[in-house]
């Protein structure tokens, strides 16, 4: 906890730093004393600071759908965006003496401290002034360029989501009662952004309540460190079969690890990702049970796989025949899972390094957009995938 709050404060330092540093060199640098730009400079860049506050905290907060969404979307090109800036300024701290130095050479002038002692300087602090200014606008323009192409280059194709085409399997939810749809490959295949480990098209269900919220807590822990998974609904809810078939793998070796809502929990743990890769499957799907189907459309061998399971929860075993809606395990937060959750795929393959992603569809279920508890009246869908961020509740099978 403590090593957990000491990152968040060095986080939130680093912020405040990056912030500053950008209206010393994008205002204080580029725009001289008495420009009546440099007023409204000051203002942007301090409005781009209270929006990364507000960024920070609107995960944590959980509000409604018409507020998430937005600010999903500002915060994916909001922070790549400031961070490209910051390299991109950084980098023209290497360029700016040289640039001055070679104005300086251009102008015939002695650059800066270099003439003899009791030289005249009034033209030639003008002269500096001049190519100060010019300099810091070129950096600062530069700057602006290579990182507007940086983040333009770094987001998603959007690439369009599965729809409910040939090839897709009908299978059950593997739960009942309220859960979020996340990560969904109706929002984008890849879904997870890879097709590593069989993932194409893999989806993730949070746990909720009627009003759409992921715990029954929220504290200062929630905005600045991690939280035991027992704070979080989904945690320790019944994991079901979501078809006939035989166990061919179970591992159960992980252990739950904190959830994290806070940014600046996230942010540390997600440097950590190349680590678990490395490790393989189980680091990354954590407890898991793969199950073959026993009706495989066409004849295929295909696998599904329910991942993130709580310690210890397991109740098969490899070899074991089960039945669509059988208690397999509980819900937890192990392997690569920020927040206990549910991570459902299909693959072609019951060796994940060896996988392809099959496209699923669910057999019948509930849907609202925004919350069960609203106005909004529920939507049933069968044979279909529910929208990105929508809460469903499984119906009896058709």
């Amino acid at each position: 906890m403590a090593l957990s709050l000491l990152t968040a404060v060095l986080l939130l330092a680093l912020l405040a730093a990056a912030h500053w540093y950008l209206h010393r060199r994008l205002v204080g640098d580029v725009l001289p004393e008495g420009s009546r730009w440099r007023r409204p400079g000051a203002v942007l860049v301090s409005l781009l600071a209270a929006g990364t506050v507000l960024l920070l905290a609107v995960g944590p907060a959980e509000p409604s759908p018409e507020v998430a969404g937005p600010a999903a979307r500002v915060a994916g090109a909001w922070f790549p965006l400031l961070t490209y800036v910051v390299a991109a300024l950084l980098l023209g701290e290497l360029v700016r003496p040289l640039l001055r130095r070679v104005l300086a050479r251009r102008d015939g002038r002695t650059p800066p401290g270099a003439g003899p002692v009791g030289a005249p300087e009034g033209e030639g602090e003008t002269a500096d002034a001049s190519r100060r200014l010019f300099v810091a606008r070129s950096v600062a323009i530069g700057a602006a360029v290579l990182a507007t192409g940086a983040a333009v280059a770094g987001r998603s194709d959007g690439a369009a989501g599965q729809g409910p085409e040939a090839g897709a399997v009908v299978i059950a939810m593997p739960f009942t009662g309220l859960w979020l749809a996340r990560n969904s490959p109706a929002r984008r295949v890849p879904s997870h952004g890879t097709d590593m480990f069989g993932s194409r098209y893999a989806i993730d269900f949070i746990g909720v309540d009627e009003h759409r919220r992921t715990a029954g807590v929220r504290d200062w822990r929630t905005f600045l460190a991690t939280e035991p998974p027992e704070r979080y609904l989904s945690f320790g809810r019944p994991v079901l079969a979501p078809v006939d078939g035989t166990v061919v793998a179970v591992h159960d070796r992980e252990p739950d690890h904190e959830g994290r809502r806070s940014q600046l929990a996230l942010l540390p743990y997600a440097l950590g990702q190349a680590s678990r890769v490395r490790r393989g499957a189980g680091a990354v799907a954590g407890n898991h049970v793969v199950i073959s189907l026993a009706d495989s459309p066409g004849g295929r061998e295909l696998y599904v796989v329910l991942a993130h399971l709580r310690a210890g929860s397991l109740r098969v075993s490899a070899g074991q025949r089960v039945r669509t809606g059988q208690h397999l395990a509980d819900c937890g937060n192990s392997g690569n899972s920020t927040q206990p959750h549910v991570h459902l795929q299909l693959m072609d393959h019951h060796d994940h390094t060896r996988a392809n992603g099959v496209p699923m569809l669910f057999d019948r279920f509930r849907e609202w957009r925004t919350a069960p508890a609203g106005q909004e009246p529920a939507v049933v869908k069968e044979h279909a995938l529910p929208e990105e961020e929508a809460v469903v509740e499984p119906l009896p099978r058709s």
